[in-house]
């Protein structure tokens, strides 16, 4: 297999407003940093109407699992449309004693984005470049790890298939690399307050795609 799984592996479907089927919907695809800043993103649009749902996971691009759960997710079983998807995940299958070559990250993102096209043709797709990685031993946003360097090999590709594709572009590596305004929890976490702050970002970029 092409693909690693971690020794632990985890996900977390979230609807909101669940049944309510005529509700314009966000949905925030990714991993735990996504999951860090969900709520803050439904801070914003909730005045609106605007239900935030969420896929969040350890799986990495290129398993076959995680093809599953987006098509779940988006498909017809669920009933649901999105205005706006947001996908952010690239840092799994480098982090946590996990390393996919690089053409298994590139074909498993190509095939998430061909899942969301044909299950939300009508959904403006996001695709967001992960957070950087900082050595294993520190929580300082200013030192980067050994394996950023794949972080930043992922996120050009990212650039590339955006401007491909014509996917929307969420550059949230640009935002926080090297910004002592996003300090860390861990080596790949942030603070609360780091967080809110990417969700605030995210919120921005949601909001005038849904305007």
């Amino acid at each position: 297999m092409s693909f690693m799984r971690e020794y632990a592996e985890w996900n977390d479907f979230w609807w909101e407003k669940a049944g309510d089927y005529g509700r314009r919907r966000v949905l925030l695809i990714g991993d735990s940093i996504t999951r860090s800043y969900r709520d803050r993103v439904q801070m914003h649009l909730k005045p609106s109407g605007i239900a935030v749902d969420k896929l969040c996971g350890s799986r990495c691009a290129g398993d076959p699992m995680l093809e599953a759960e987006l098509d779940l997710m988006t498909g017809s079983v669920n009933g649901y449309r999105y205005d706006v998807i947001h996908f952010n995940n690239g840092l799994h299958g480098v982090c946590n004693d996990t390393l996919i070559p690089i053409e298994t990250y590139r074909k498993g993102i190509c095939n998430i984005i061909e899942i969301l096209r044909r299950n939300q043709p009508n959904a403006k797709i996001v695709v967001a470049t992960s957070t950087p990685i900082s050595p294993r031993d520190t929580h300082d946003i200013l030192l980067l790890g050994k394996d950023n360097d794949t972080v930043v090999e992922r996120n050009a590709f990212l650039r590339e298939l955006a401007n491909q594709e014509g996917l929307i572009l969420d550059d949230l590596y640009a935002l926080t690399v090297g910004n002592l305004s996003f300090p860390k929890s861990d080596y790949v976490h942030f603070r609360r307050e780091a967080a809110e702050a990417i969700g605030d970002r995210v919120a921005e970029i949601v909001t005038a795609l849904l305007a």
